[in-house]
Order: C-alpha cells, then sequence, then structure tokens
C-alpha cells in the first residue's frame, strides 16, 4: 500500500475541482497537452510528443495517477496548508470518456481513479513538503506526522462537540425551567428595547406586536448547574441589541454595550 497525498486545484491558486470528485467517487487530474487521451490504450508515457510538452512536475504527478496507484492505496487531500479528507483507492487509472468533470477553462479532468472517500475525516493543518506537486508520494515520516495531527484533531473535535452538547442541554433545562418568568417580564413590559427603545410594533405594525427578546444577564452557558433567576436577571433587547451584545465571549454587559447615532442624522 501507497500513500498519496493529492490536490485538486486548476494551477496552484486556482479553481477547485474537490468538490466533484468528491461527488463521483474519485481523483481526477488534468493537463491540456493530454486532457483528451486516454492513456489506457497507449505505451507508458506515450504519445512522446504530448508527454514532452508537459513541465517534469506535471509528468510526475500524472505518472503517479496513471502508473503507480492501484487499489487499497490511500490518497490524502490537499486543501490550501490543510489536509480536508482521505479515501481509499478502489481500482486503478481509468479515462473518463463522458467528461463529467470539466474546468473553468473548458478542459475535462477525465484522467481518474476511483476513490472511496471518508467524509468523517478531521481537518488538519499541516504542510508535508512539495507543495507546488499536485499528486506527492508520502513519506512514512509524513504519515506518521499525520497521523499524530488527525488524531489530535479529532480529540479536540470530540472535546469540543461534548462542551456544546452539555451547554445545551443547560440552556434547555433552564428555558424549561424560566418559560413563565420570562413570559411574565415581557408581559409587564412595553415590548421596547431597554438598550436603544426600539419598537417592533411601531416599526412593522401587527406583525412585532408583543415582539422582544429576553437577554439573560448570566450567560446560561456558564452555568454548571441551574440556578435560580429574577425579573431583574433578564433584560429585553431588540434584535440589534442582543446581537450586538453577543459579539463578544463572554458577552457584553448591556451597560457596556454603547450606541453610536448614525452619521448625517
Amino acid at each position: 500500500m501507497t500513500t498519496w497525498r493529492m490536490a485538486f486545484r486548476v494551477g496552484p491558486r486556482g479553481h477547485e475541482m474537490w468538490p466533484q470528485c468528491l461527488r463521483l467517487g474519485v481523483a481526477a487530474i488534468t493537463y491540456a497537452p493530454l486532457a483528451y487521451t486516454d492513456l489506457s490504450v497507449h505505451p507508458k508515457c506515450e504519445p512522446k510528443g504530448l508527454w514532452m510538452r508537459l513541465a517534469p512536475t506535471q509528468k510526475a504527478s500524472l505518472g503517479r495517477l496513471a502508473y503507480e496507484m492501484k487499489k487499497g492505496d490511500v490518497i490524502f487531500v490537499k486543501h490550501a496548508d490543510r489536509i480536508i479528507c482521505q479515501g481509499i483507492v478502489k481500482s486503478k487509472y481509468r479515462y473518463d470518456s463522458e467528461h463529467r468533470i470539466i474546468d473553468p477553462n473548458g478542459l475535462p479532468w477525465s484522467h481518474q481513479v476511483p476513490v472511496a472517500w471518508d467524509t468523517s475525516f478531521p481537518e488538519v493543518k499541516i504542510l508535508l513538503g512539495g507543495e507546488q506537486v499536485t499528486v506527492k508520494k508520502l513519506l512514512q515520516g509524513n504519515v506518521n506526522n499525520l497521523e499524530t495531527k488527525r488524531e489530535e484533531a479529532k480529540q479536540s473535535y470530540e472535546k469540543a462537540e461534548a462542551i456544546e452538547g452539555e451547554a445545551y442541554k443547560r440552556e434547555a433545562l433552564f428555558r424549561a425551567r424560566n418559560r413563565a418568568l420570562i413570559q411574565a417580564k415581557k408581559q409587564d413590559s412595553d415590548y421596547r428595547c431597554e438598550k436603544c427603545g426600539f419598537s417592533f410594533y411601531e416599526l412593522y405594525g401587527d406583525i412585532g406586536k408583543n415582539f422582544i427578546i429576553a437577554h439573560h444577564l448570566e450567560p446560561i452557558s456558564l452555568r454548571r448547574e441551574p440556578s435560580k433567576t429574577t425579573l431583574d436577571d433578564i433584560v429585553l433587547l431588540c434584535a440589534n441589541c442582543h446581537a450586538m451584545v453577543h459579539r463578544k465571549q463572554p458577552p457584553l454587559s448591556v451597560n457596556d454595550l454603547e450606541l453610536k447615532k448614525p452619521s448625517g442624522l
């Protein structure tokens, strides 16, 4: 088994063809001189006249996909400075005569190997050398480094999901226990933003009647367990002010939110 790193861009900073390759379950490549040549019906590196028109790095990349990749090989997908997916090669090179993948320059990416892509692969920020080479064979040291980074990313994602899930459960429980309190806060108000004075009813009419957002002065996500809340712990805000206090983490206090009068008014 050989491990490869492969990019799917049109040129160094061009259009990204990876989504189409993922959708069709292939790894694909093209270069203008050989875009319409089925390499499987020619001897290796033939027709010579067309191969001679390729740059050395292009010859190397196309040759690796057409002649070296085999069933069971692993491909890691390069996107800028990251590895974003992994796949297992299902069979050797084939030429896609249907030209299902066409790049913005009108060239078919018909040199392909079928691949079973693993979309659960955690994105890893890593450079493995030879960044200008489209198809690179990875040394064992590269693979070991990548596997270490992948395990670190996986653990990080799992931790983030656990924290997010726990925060969601706390918030759901909090809101369930305080729904009546929030409703009481709203009913005892004029449904105006307590920061800027905005009224949804005055601007939108009936559709905005009795609408306002309840903002908790102590963020629910920071509470380790359900705690007592009073009417004074809730402030009513319009959508704009509510969004602005949550632009920071932890949220800004309502008092610290500075209102500026738009220029020209």
